[in-house]
């Protein structure tokens, strides 16, 4: 008797179906987060140069070959977490209303992200930070910044600047900004920050004209 032909497994070769990415064991996503909110403690406590990994490990209560499975060192932890973290800023982009009101909210937002991952953008910002995330930093800020002063008016002094070279200004100075309220421990609200930023912006750059109405038929 004919053995039946073997079914082709999903995904395979000749395969139609998309193969789907295996689910991540739960464990991993809670050993991840535990030593995450261990290195973040730390670094609060200690700052990051006086971290070793068997601290990282005492602190979340897992054995050190946990933390080989998931990073090579300390460094690969943070780069992960300066990821996420940078993602998620990105993440907050607020697409809607109109050119100042969108850019109220994004100098909001991100003085908000900022005050809730401090530590980390002092490892960014500050005098040994990590060149690379302070370069992806303000290459996010820029794009945020760029869908905002799109259609903006420069007054007649700068006519014919770039507005790359105005947004890379704008983008400089806000960090700058950030840095100095940072140093000092977040001393206005983030509403009130992205509030005199913007009215600083205004001096620079306006708004594009509204599009005139149509006559209301009688």
């Amino acid at each position: 008797m004919p053995k039946p032909p073997k079914r082709q497994a999903r995904g395979g070769r000749g395969s139609r179906e998309p193969v789907e990415p295996a689910p991540v064991d739960p464990r991993v996503h809670r050993s991840r987060a535990m030593l995450r909110d261990a290195l973040l403690t730390l670094i609060r406590e200690r700052g990051f140069d006086a971290i070793n990994v068997q601290d990282i490990t005492e602190r979340a209560q897992l054995n050190r070959s946990t933390f080989y499975l998931h990073y090579r060192d300390k460094d690969e932890l943070l780069t992960h977490i300066m990821r996420d973290m940078l993602s998620e800023l990105s993440r907050k982009s607020q697409p809607l209303g109109d050119p100042a009101e969108r850019l109220h909210r994004t100098l909001a937002d991100w003085f908000q992200h900022a005050a809730e991952h401090a530590e980390l953008y002092h490892l960014m910002l500050g005098q040994s930070g990590m060149r690379a995330y302070q370069v992806q930093l303000r290459n996010i800020l820029e794009h945020l910044m760029n869908r905002d002063l799109e259609g903006s008016v420069l007054p007649p002094q700068l006519e014919g600047v770039p507005l790359p070279i105005v947004n890379r200004f704008m983008t400089s100075a806000y960090l700058g900004v950030l840095e100095w309220w940072l140093d000092r421990r977040s001393p206005h609200a983030p509403e009130d920050m992205a509030r005199w930023l913007g009215a600083l912006t205004s001096l620079l750059v306006s708004p594009p004209a509204a599009a005139p109405r149509a006559p209301r038929g009688r």
